[in-house]
């Protein structure tokens, strides 16, 4: 699940786990008991060959999968297409003799050797393979005008140090990764002898009655600054009772220096404190946008040799006590000393996937179609996304989302071989949805089959730990008939349902098609300790739980591909999570965008996918296309720009914003309002 919707889902799920007075229903290795016609069944229920066939070891598939035995060239390169060969079977003729159980397909995809499926990693495209050649061997199709059953496209996925970063201070240069370090989210920008000022902590808080750059000019001059901010005795923060406040972050010192016309922003570690002096690890993947200006941390030693040239009577440990001791700034001019730099962040864009199959219909429907969905990247070992993990830990991401992704796909091996008529069923798996939805974006951006001919999308998202036979599902409102289709399936279910919204908005990709009016069901097993960790395996997995929501949504998806169309109910959308929002210093304000993830690296302003129902940004008239170019008297070039104006924004503001439309420019007033949960 997507981690910038975590905390919205928090508050508007009640998780609960007393059972309930139905009876479960038991299942060999967590498969449906129902029966595919045509085909023999496995050991656990599911279509497939002999039983007596053993499947191929996770070595063996990734050894397959990675080999350059697969013929064609449909997206994958190295071998990760789906194909012709298949070596592994004593026929040749698919990958698996025996289709996997749920357990086994969890397992491999939630197994170390995918590396946490993260995007742009090779066990990300071993996961794509894997769940093409499954679509292949139960008999889907591909859609028209993809790369056999992939969607490909670019998107950025961060940066890395790139060739000739260069640094001079006080006329020393430095050297890159020994003495200097640039940030990730740093600009890429040169600047030559500017002026060095030294200003604190880099801080400007009204709220903490403290500035740093009181009577500090700094316009033209790199910056040099501590990292953190104004400590007490105990080394702790003055500013905050809990950790440290958003004043010390690294992109909020970097905002302060660019908007007083900083030309670059030095940081160092202060001496006390916080242990060795080492440089920050480099971010590989960022969001929120890019600092204005080149952004470097420097060693101490580095510092404290500057001062000396500059004349300062103290060094850098002085300076910190001196801060910290009275709470008063310390800023000053250093004088004949310069800095000259050369600041490069190259931009990484790796080729990603969504996986898309189909099951044609049949009939007068067949031209018509029912979207299931999941997302099948997780967050790999991006510390950065995960609630807690050290360098290089693995997030194999079971339930999220191997989960979701195993129950599509044991839904499409039925539907496979399905005969009846009705509409067509597309299954998909989703990349990039742990970075903002930007694969199912994507996908709704350039469908290969038209949006008005979508009757509904199902999405699965972490269905993998049912607990009380409870099953959590949002969008029931947003087709007038939804909600009684639930019920009836409800009803011969073993699980519970509990409505999380009846709205379309919310924190996984059915908000996608939400956004384009298209009538959507969210299903989602509940929160756990697990979520966004290491911990997050298949062992911990409940896979009867599994085998009762693939049951369960395949008699909603049964009674979609038949039933008379339903048009999008956009008022159900009120009830949704709210986004778009900041909750900081106690205040608690909304403007109601739907930011445009797949413009993340975009600097031209906010581009807007959509506005939540009821919002603000809906009443001013904001829509989908437009782009956030200034926020009252503060220019947003990014989302970070944004999220700093908000913060700084109370309920009941109202604020001009400036936006560009079909190629020109307007302006429009918004009164913000109170974010309610």
């Amino acid at each position: 699940m997507n981690r910038l919707f975590r905390a919205l889902l928090i508050s508007s799920l009640w998780v609960a786990v007393a059972g309930c007075n139905r009876p479960a229903t038991t299942f060999q290795d967590g498969e449906p008991s129902a029966k595919p016609h045509s085909l023999k069944t496995t050991r656990d229920g599911s279509a497939g060959a002999s039983p007596s066939h053993a499947p191929p070891t996770t070595r063996e598939t990734i050894e397959y999968l990675a080999s350059n035995e697969l013929e064609g060239s449909n997206g994958g390169g190295n071998g990760l297409q789906y194909g012709t060969k298949a070596p592994i079977s004593s026929d040749g003729s698919s990958l698996f003799q025996v289709p996997p159980t749920t357990r086994e397909t969890i397992e491999f995809l939630a197994s170390d050797e995918l590396e946490g499926r993260g995007v742009g990693s090779k066990g990300l495209d071993l996961a794509a393979g894997y769940i093409a050649r499954q679509f292949k061997d139960d008999g889907l199709r591909p859609l028209p005008g993809l790369e056999g059953f992939y969607q490909s496209f670019e998107m950025t996925i961060g940066g890395s140090i790139a060739p000739g970063n260069a640094l001079s201070l006080g006329g020393e240069t430095l050297q890159v990764e020994k003495s200097f370090k640039p940030l990730s989210f740093s600009a890429t920008m040169t600047f030559a002898d500017a002026p060095i000022a030294f200003a604190g902590y880099g801080i400007s808080s009204e709220k903490n009655a403290y500035d740093d750059y009181a009577n500090l000019d700094v316009k033209g001059k790199a910056v040099l600054v501590l990292r953190f901010e104004p400590h007490n005795s105990q080394g702790k923060s003055r500013f905050s009772e809990k950790g440290f406040s958003d004043d010390a972050t690294f992109k909020q010192k970097a905002r302060i220096a660019a908007e007083r016309g900083a030309a670059a922003l030095l940081v160092v570690n202060p001496p006390q404190y916080h242990g060795k002096d080492s440089f920050v690890p480099f971010a590989g993947m960022f969001s929120e946008g890019r600092a204005k200006i080149p952004v470097v941390q420097i060693t101490a030693d580095a510092a404290n040799a500057l001062l000396k040239k500059a004349g300062v009577a103290e060094d850098l440990q002085s300076l910190q006590a001196k801060i910290d001791t009275t709470g008063k700034p310390a800023s000053m001019d250093m004088k004949d000393v310069k800095a000259s730099g050369d600041i490069r962040i190259a931009m990484n864009r790796a080729k990603v996937k969504n996986v898309v199959a189909m099951a044609p219909g049949r009939g007068p429907l067949k031209d018509e179609y029912v979207v299931i969905g999941a997302h099948y990247d997780h967050i790999g070992k991006n510390r950065m996304f995960s609630a807690g993990a050290k360098e290089g830990e693995i997030h194999n991401g079971a339930d999220d989302n191997a989960s979701g992704t195993t129950a599509m796909l044991s839904l499409a091996r039925q539907y496979a071989q399905r005969r009846e008529p009705g509409r067509s069923i597309i299954f998909i798996a989703f990349t990039g949805e742990e970075w903002g939805l930007i694969g199912s974006e994507y996908f709704v951006d350039h469908p290969p089959v038209p949006l008005k001919q979508i009757e509904a999308m199902v999405n699965m998202d972490m269905v993998g730990r049912v607990r009380g036979n409870l099953l959590f599902i949002g969008g029931m409102g947003t087709g007038d008939r939804l909600e009684s289709i639930v019920n009836a399936a409800d009803a011969t279910s073993p699980l519970t349902v509990k409505d999380i919204g009846k709205g379309g908005m919310g924190p996984s990709d059915h908000m996608s098609f939400a956004l384009k009016h298209i009538p959507v069901l969210f299903l989602f097993s509940g929160l756990h300790p697990d979520y966004h960790r290491p911990t997050d395996d298949a062992d911990k997995v409940n896979y009867d739980g599994i085998a009762d929501v693939v049951t369960f949504t395949k008699q909603i998806v049964d009674d979609l591909a038949k039933s008379p169309r339903m048009e999008y109910v956009s008022t159900a959308d009120k009830s949704s999570p709210r986004i778009g929002s900041t909750d900081s210093g106690g205040r608690r304000v909304t403007l109601g965008v739907v930011p445009d993830y797949t413009s993340m690296d975009s600097t031209d302003g906010v581009h807007i996918n959509g506005t939540t129902p009821g919002s603000p940004a809906e009443a001013a008239g904001l829509k989908e296309g437009d782009v956030l170019t200034a926020f009252g008297d503060k220019k947003i070039d990014d989302l970070m720009d944004l999220t700093n104006a908000l913060r700084e924004s109370k309920p009941g503001d109202k604020v001009k914003l400036k936006v560009k439309r079909d190629g020109g420019n307007i302006e429009i007033n918004a009164t913000l309002a109170e974010r309610k949960d």
